[in-house]
């Protein structure tokens, strides 16, 4: 890890590059963070990995769920793929074409031209295509880079000229010589340049991708990825109750306040405005057909918890149980598997949402007030069962809101033993969830309710 052992100006030439692929793969850097880290870099040995490291991450690294991204970026940067930061500090190591100057002064142009590209055009063109590109501009345009003129005309003097002549005067062997010579410095700027991207570019193919698609080690993902969310969530619904923490302006004190000043206001007092966090009750089908969305449900509900004064969650085929107190003992992921041991669950034959609706008021009506916000998730899929409308009636009557996440196609509510469109007059909306993206969609339309 030779970047520790360089001057201030490489190695705060290789942070800036660092912080570059920390922002391609989402993570926010603030101006404040810069700083912080400029200021402890300098106060550190540079001989030991696990304080360089640690130092970058406690200054750069604001949210926790960010910690796990930011620690794949720095090994990939500074420690894995054949150190990569090495190799690109020791010039004289890729080529013997060019002496390290004018390696050093390709580098600046090739980087250039690569972060001129979008996202796509990086991963969608070929690493040798990418290189033939950068040298035909750089002929074709004359070149703005320093320096041009005397590499590439040297490189025309020493190659000789053959038959096949490029625009302006190079010979294809010269071309071919040339390509050859920087493609071990391309194809590490290249790699060094998707190192950032490539975590934003999985976790957008993992969050469109169909839930029921996901294999196991894509769910293992995406609970990393449902844990980042949750606490951005948190961290912009915590800054709107700061600022309405305080009502109207309290008359009575601020006058009382005011009575040793000769009746002048000072200071303005304001009524304390209580704030009542609202209480959330789930309901989740977790029969096969669902089964899948509804371990993301009930992460993503778990992710969430401290923004409710109480969650209280069910799950239900054939019958309603009570799953609370599963997750208060349990890892969530631990939790969601115990369903069907830990309680006094049934399969019964399918879904059974009239019954379990109607267990739902018999024995848990206690957990509805005016305000709770009640979730249910479910593909509607009745089996011909009585639908329970009277108990969803009552529900609806006893909570603030219902919302119904479905994770069929919208094409295929009503079809067959679907009653999805019965149950829709019920639930302030009832949304298609097929995707980690439509749920966390639906997340954004929902807390705005809770600010009311």
């Amino acid at each position: 890890m030779k970047i520790l052992k360089e001057n201030n100006k490489g190695l705060n030439h290789k942070l800036y590059q660092f912080i570059d692929i920390l922002r391609d793969a989402s993570i926010f850097i603030s101006t404040d963070e810069l700083l912080s880290l400029f200021t402890a870099i300098e106060k550190i040995p540079f001989d030991n990995k696990t304080v360089f490291k640690q130092t970058l991450q406690t200054t750069l690294v604001k949210d926790n769920s960010n910690i796990p991204v930011f620690s794949r970026c720095f090994d990939n940067f500074f420690l894995n793929n054949d150190n990569i930061i090495d190799k690109l500090s020791n010039l004289n190591e890729i080529s013997e074409a060019f002496s390290n100057e004018e390696l050093e002064i390709i580098s600046k142009e090739f980087e250039n031209f690569i972060n001129s590209l979008s996202s796509e055009e990086l991963f969608e063109k070929e690493k040798e295509d990418l290189l033939k590109l950068f040298i035909e501009e750089i002929i074709q345009d004359g070149s703005s880079m320093e320096g041009e003129s005397s590499l590439f005309s040297r490189k025309k003097t020493n190659a000789g000229m053959t038959n096949e002549i490029i625009q302006d005067g190079i010979s294809k062997e010269q071309n071919d010589e040339i390509y050859e010579n920087l493609k071990p410095l391309a194809d590490l700027i290249i790699q060094k340049r998707k190192i950032g991207l490539q975590e934003t570019n999985q976790e957008n193919a993992l969050t469109n991708k169909p839930i029921y698609q996901l294999t196991h080690e894509e769910i293992a993902k995406m609970r990393e990825i449902i844990n980042r969310f949750g606490q951005k969530l948190k961290s912009r619904v915590s800054p709107r109750k700061k600022r309405t923490k305080h009502g109207s302006i309290d008359i009575k004190r601020t006058l009382r306040k005011s009575m040793p000043f000769d009746g002048i206001p000072f200071n303005i007092y304001k009524h304390n405005k209580k704030i009542a966090k609202p209480e959330l009750v789930v309901l989740c089908d977790v029969s096969g057909s669902v089964n899948q969305y509804t371990r993301f449900m009930l992460l993503l509900t778990h992710t969430m918890q401290s923004l409710f004064a109480k969650v209280r969650t069910f799950a239900f085929i054939s019958n309603m149980v009570e799953i609370t107190p599963l997750f208060m003992e349990m890892d969530p992921e631990i939790a969601i598997n115990s369903i069907f041991t830990d309680t006094d669950f049934t399969y019964g034959w399918g879904s059974n949402y009239g019954g379990s609706l109607d267990q739902f008021i018999e024995n848990y009506s206690d957990s509805l007030n005016k305000k709770t916000t009640v979730l249910i998730l479910g593909d509607c899929r009745n089996n011909s069962n009585d639908a329970g409308l009277e108990s969803l009636q009552k529900i609806k009557d006893q909570s603030r809101v219902i919302f119904w996440l479905n994770p069929e196609k919208r094409h295929l509510w009503d079809w067959a033993d679907s009653i999805a469109t019965t149950y829709m007059h019920y639930a302030k909306h009832m949304k298609e969830i097929n995707s980690f993206t439509d749920l966390t969609d639906f997340v954004e339309i929902l807390f705005p309710n809770f600010s009311n």
